[in-house]
């Protein structure tokens, strides 16, 4: 008795003739333009046929691979990432051909089927020529290796919109990524493209800000270092970004506290009797409240632990500090900060939500979830104010009003606020408990000026 085992996505065909046909993914499908992948096969039974099958759904995943990667806008493949993953894919299919004398039958059989197939050009030269000269790195390439490498796992919505952003500009004045080979760079890409922005207007039409440019300047010159590294070119690329500065006349002081002002105290009590009404998500408010009473960052409060936070410690406090679901801004972030009056009141509230949590937002505990939180307190502090310089982050700006008011020396100011300290014994003397009690006398003399 012959047992008869039917392949997965194998159908048959007239005169005995074997089908591979998969439908797409819808996203990827939309991608694609096709709603099936479907190959005749060669084969027709036995251990043939399912080599044959297994090599289909290989190719298949790949596919739906890149087709995703393009619908989840992340762009299409560099020509370097194309080749690359073209030779290992040439590379997987050769191994699985069986029944040939040697590795040249091989490769023109393959390279014949896959081109009466209408495959990939690149699929089809990787098979015959696996050791041609690959393509030079670009900038595509150097985007993405900045993706990878600088914002692996602190990808928020802002950062990423901020990479893509800036890569728009490189490409309106230089080209688009993939035909920019850093190798070609040359002094004037640099100057060109910093011409180039300070010329652009935003959407009000006013004029990019140079210090924008500057920032800007700033990220595509480190994604042009960080790929001549990576990808081994010192020598053979340099950096045209590099000492690329804007005209001093226009270059204002870069002063973070100019760009926002503190609220008023007005504001201050509007949104206090606001976060405590009835709001959709009352967590909301906790945050805010958190904000308000620690003078932290959005994503410092939103992305603690329930472990991170120490309510019934002598001096009470909470942790900002690495971890997988949240990394901080830089070394000198990392730091306790003490939890006074109602802020220590919120902490303990949002203890309580959340038992049984590792998070201590968890509705918020997600890539993204920073933004989240600042769109949805904004829609509420322009209830209050309509002034564009008043925003959540404003609440940062209060806090060092309070601390300077109340004469706290200025390295327990930083301490608290997460900047960098000045001298090196500031930095590194001192017991953690004696700079947690001196920050701790610094937030309750500075909370008791808070209206």
């Amino acid at each position: 008795m012959v047992t008869m085992v039917k392949l997965k996505y194998v159908d048959e065909l007239s005169g005995g003739r074997k089908r591979f046909r998969r439908r797409y993914p819808k996203d990827a499908a939309q991608v694609l333009g096709e709603e099936f992948f479907q190959v005749p096969m060669k084969a027709r039974l036995g251990a043939a046929l399912v080599v044959e099958q297994e090599a289909l759904l290989a190719e298949f995943d790949k596919i739906v691979t890149k087709a995703k990667r393009k619908a989840a806008g992340q762009g299409t493949l560099s020509p370097l990432e194309h080749w690359r993953e073209a030779v290992k894919e040439a590379e997987a299919m050769k191994a699985a051909i069986s029944g040939v004398h040697d590795e040249d039958e091989a490769q023109t059989i393959l390279a014949e089927d896959l081109h009466k197939r209408g495959a990939d050009p690149v699929l089809v030269k990787a098979v015959m020529q696996p050791d041609a000269e690959a393509p030079p790195v670009t900038m595509l390439d150097a985007k993405e290796m900045y993706r990878k490498e600088r914002m692996g796992g602190a990808t928020g919505r802002n950062q990423k919109n901020r990479l893509d952003r800036v890569c728009r500009r490189v490409e309106e004045a230089l080209g688009p990524l993939h035909t920019l080979p850093l190798v070609e760079f040359k002094r004037e890409h640099g100057r060109k493209l910093r011409d180039f922005m300070l010329a652009q207007r935003k959407s009000d039409g006013s004029l990019l800000s140079p210090l924008s440019v500057r920032r800007e300047l700033d990220m595509v010159r480190a994604m042009v270092s960080l790929a001549i590294v990576e990808f081994d070119l010192k020598g053979k690329a340099h950096n045209p970004f590099d000492g690329l500065d804007l005209p001093k006349n226009d270059i204002p002081p870069d002063n973070e506290w100019e760009r926002r002002d503190p609220l008023p105290k007005e504001v201050i009590l509007e949104m206090r009797k606001r976060i405590r009404g009835n709001l959709r998500e009352p967590v909301l408010g906790l945050i805010w409240r958190l904000l308000e009473g620690t003078g932290c960052r959005g994503a410092e409060i939103v992305g603690l632990r329930v472990e991170d936070v120490h309510v019934d410690a002598p001096n009470p406090h909470i942790w900002v500090r690495w971890h997988e679901e949240r990394r901080v801004k830089t070394k000198v972030s990392i730091r306790a900060v003490p939890l006074v009056g109602d802020a220590l009141v919120a902490a303990k509230d949002a203890l309580w939500l959340a038992k049984g949590e590792k998070m201590l937002f968890p509705r918020y505990a997600y890539e993204g979830g920073p933004d989240a939180v600042s769109q949805s307190l904004m829609k509420h502090l322009r209830k209050i104010t309509k002034n564009k310089r008043h925003v959540v982050y404003s609440l940062r700006h209060n806090m060092k009003d309070l601390l300077v008011s109340a004469g706290v020396p200025e390295r327990d100011e930083h301490r608290i606020l997460g900047h960098s300290l000045g001298g090196v014994g500031d930095r590194v003397y001192g017991g953690g408990e004696a700079r947690l009690k001196a920050a701790t006398d610094a937030m309750k003399a500075a909370i008791a000026l808070a209206p």
